[in-house]
């Protein structure tokens, strides 16, 4: 079994005393120290041995990378690999130099041990206090901090329940946060990976052991590390906790069937470290959580892929205050940084002791958004008062020594029942219960919307929470209780803002055609609301598939310019912006030019003759013709005729006479034109002497063709 070697002072006052005052000295007024023979160098073996951590100067700008990531809306994929390939980058590049040094000083037995850290250009150093003052005075070298001793935030109070076993009640913590109203939305974590760095998850709970992404997900097969971390055993195939606060944490994140439901996010898988108050003798440090953060930016070692990097992990422990804090330095803590800026939202409990005030690094303050400290409240009481253990603030741990408020945001805290190792169930109080809570929140927030960032997610709960206590943010409660329904409806990524196309000029009552189309982030349906500027609109249509155009038909009454725009929404109610307008002018319907008849002014009766229709519509519309003949027949409406186009028809009449044939035309919208007339003469009666007739029409028409001059003339007289 492998373990790690380390090395305290029996005193830990005399490293806070030496490091402070001689490895944080200004690396501007240091003289390099790189070509020192080490022959020179004396140490006096009684010295004791400490453990530090040597921060190199070159460090990746973070803040950098999200002002970049967040204009470009970049996805959680595009942020991870950005972020953990310029950590190796730049760790990769400037530690070589101080490593073989360190390498040089372990031959000869004046460094007993040592670590590399990518994730913020750090190396743990085990050794005799002159050397950290040489190591001090490098160049490349930017701070050194004591390798400060962690504990775990203990609970307040537990009892195991001896009573109830597989009930089917929902634990009123999750009912108070409002998750079974997000279940009822179809949003239950799924997809999303949780995380707790604790004391570690019994992996054969019921209520666990199905969600555990090791066995849960098949991309883990062969590769159980990539799920759990021991960073003290190292025994990295399958989870286990022998404190049982990590398991009971776990629960509440996301525990469920075929156990109690007693999680948050019961559709999540999770992966742990087991970093925090694992016994044995060997304090847990510093150094421990920051392997199990380098480990949890990056479980696969890929920075090419994120399925395996949690969206979320909450903590329980803080620096040990007996020994005393570390100095409220930014980059001393930036590891928590570079892992929010890889897309995971880190959580910390407030503490549990009251007045006295908050942990560290749950009191950073940062900006708004860092360190995420969580209160705890009695959700078993209506009121939801503040736990009395529940840390306060105010703090002063920002950047300029100026007064912050914190705690952030409050959940529930007090006798809340969860998982315990064994497939037990039982009830613990403290923040250390009420910052699962806020876990849960998040993976649901993740599944709505799957890249939105570590500081919309805390905006977002922020400005969703029940506000508690004292109105807006304060010093007990934070923002206030947290409210997952309301959170995860803001939370939704809204749709793209539809595209439209169509006509931009268009006739009074007539239908016009005009496309949509939307695109969800997530893939969602969804569904339209159209205003076509005549204060008709077009309400709530779909589901439509995502990226999917649709036709849309409208008619104006009257006309004008109108302005058509609209927005869509997705199956969570989250709707987009506005669309860019789309104009269209109405104008008014012209009636159809007034018919053109042409054909013979004279005939006999009974002789059938071909007569030529045409009119034009000013508005391309296509035409419908009526005929008139005079002697009692009528066409009525026939067509449509293209606008032009020459309609022919023939008609013969029985009785001898004048007539007048009468044409209109009308377009589809019922505008009919003037009425036209053409005169027309039957020399003859077609029913009385129709063999003498017919022959001498037939005389006539063959005398007319061969002499075209002849029906000129009878035309004009007739």
């Amino acid at each position: 079994m492998k373990t790690k070697k380390r090395f305290f002072l029996t005193a830990i006052f005399v490293i806070i005393g030496l490091v402070i005052s001689n490895a944080t000295i200004s690396i501007n007024s240091m003289s390099s120290i790189e070509n020192d023979d080490l022959n020179n160098i004396s140490i006096d073996k009684n010295e004791e041995i400490v453990s530090v951590l040597v921060y190199l100067k070159d460090q990746v700008n973070l803040d950098g990378i999200n002002d970049q990531m967040d204009r470009t809306r970049a996805s959680l994929q595009n942020r991870h690999e950005t972020t953990v390939v310029s950590l190796q980058n730049i760790a990769y590049q400037t530690q070589p130099s101080l490593v073989e040094y360190l390498d040089k000083l372990q031959i000869k037995d004046f460094v007993k041990e040592y670590k590399t850290f990518w994730i913020r250009n750090i190396i743990r150093v085990d050794t005799y206090q002159s050397i950290v003052n040489l190591i001090a005075k490098r160049n490349d070298v930017l701070n050194v901090y004591p390798n400060y001793e962690i504990e775990l935030i203990e609970p307040i109070d537990e009892r195991p329940d001896i009573e109830s076993f597989n009930r089917d009640e929902i634990e009123i913590g999750v009912e108070a946060i409002r998750a079974p109203e997000v279940w009822d939305m179809g949003i239950t974590g799924e997809g999303v990976l949780v995380a707790t760095i604790d004391t570690g998850v019994d992996g054969n709970h019921p209520a666990l052991a199905s969600r555990w992404a090791g066995v849960a997900d098949p991309r883990y097969e062969g590769h159980p590390e990539w799920a759990w971390f021991d960073p003290y055993l190292y025994q990295n195939d399958f989870p286990y906790d022998t404190n049982g606060h990590g398991t009971h944490t776990m629960g509440t994140v996301c525990g469920g069937a075929p156990g109690d439901q007693i999680g948050v996010a019961p559709g999540a898988l999770w992966i742990s470290a087991g970093a925090i108050d694992r016994g044995g003798g060997i304090p847990q440090t510093v150094a421990d959580a920051i392997e199990s953060f380098e480990w949890m930016i990056d479980p696969d070692g890929d920075p090419t892929t994120n399925w395996d990097v949690p969206a979320v992990c909450s903590n329980s422990w803080r620096v040990t205050t007996s020994h005393g804090y570390p100095p409220c330095d930014e980059t001393f803590w930036s590891y928590l940084d570079a892992c929010e800026s890889a897309g995971i939202v880190i959580i910390f409990s407030a503490g549990n002791e009251g007045s006295i005030g908050l942990g560290r690094p749950s009191d950073r303050a940062t900006d708004d958004y860092r360190t995420f400290a969580v209160a705890a409240v009695d959700a078993n009481d209506p009121d939801w008062p503040i736990a009395d253990f529940s840390s306060r603030g105010p703090t002063y741990c920002t950047p300029d020594g100026s007064e912050a408020i914190k705690p952030d945001i409050s959940g529930p805290g007090v006798d809340v029942r969860s998982s315990i190792p064994g497939g037990g169930y039982g009830y613990k109080s403290g923040t250390s219960m009420a910052s699962p809570h806020i876990n849960g929140v998040v993976a649901l927030m993740r599944q709505a919307s799957q890249n939105i960032s570590v500081e919309e997610i805390k905006e977002i709960i922020y400005q969703t929470a029940y506000d508690l206590g004292d109105p807006g943010e304060d010093n007990s409660y934070g923002w206030g209780m947290i409210d997952a329904y309301e959170a995860v409806l803001q939370t939704s990524e809204p749709p793209c803002p539809p595209v439209i196309e169509g006509p931009y000029d268009g006739i009074e009552r007539t239908s016009y055609n005009f496309t949509f189309m939307c695109e969800d982030p997530e893939g969602e349906n969804v569904y339209y609301w159209i205003d076509c500027g005549d204060a008709c609109p077009i309400d709530w249509i779909g589901p439509y598939t995502s990226g999917e155009e649709i036709t849309v038909s409208h008619i104006w009454n009257d006309i004008g310019t109108f302005c058509i725009k609209a927005k869509a929404k997705d199956d969570n109610y989250v709707e987009s912006d506005w669309s860019d307008p789309h104009n269209i002018t109405i104008a008014e319907n012209q009636i159809p030019v007034k018919v053109t008849i042409n054909g013979p002014k004279w005939g006999f009766g009974g002789v059938e003759y071909e007569f030529t229709f045409m009119s034009t519509d000013a508005d391309g519309h296509d035409l419908y013709y009526r005929i008139n003949w005079d002697d009692g027949n009528d066409t009525g409406y026939t067509g449509p005729y293209n606008s032009g186009e020459t309609l022919k028809l023939i008609h013969s009449w029985k009785k001898k006479g004048d007539y007048s044939i009468k044409a209109w035309a009308k377009d589809p919208l019922n505008d009919e034109s003037n009425q036209a007339n053409f005169k027309l003469n039957i020399l003859t009666n077609a029913d009385k002497e129709k063999s003498r007739n017919y022959l001498f029409s037939e005389f006539l028409v063959r005398l007319i063709e061969h002499f075209p001059l002849l029906n000129k003339i009878l035309n004009n007289l007739i």
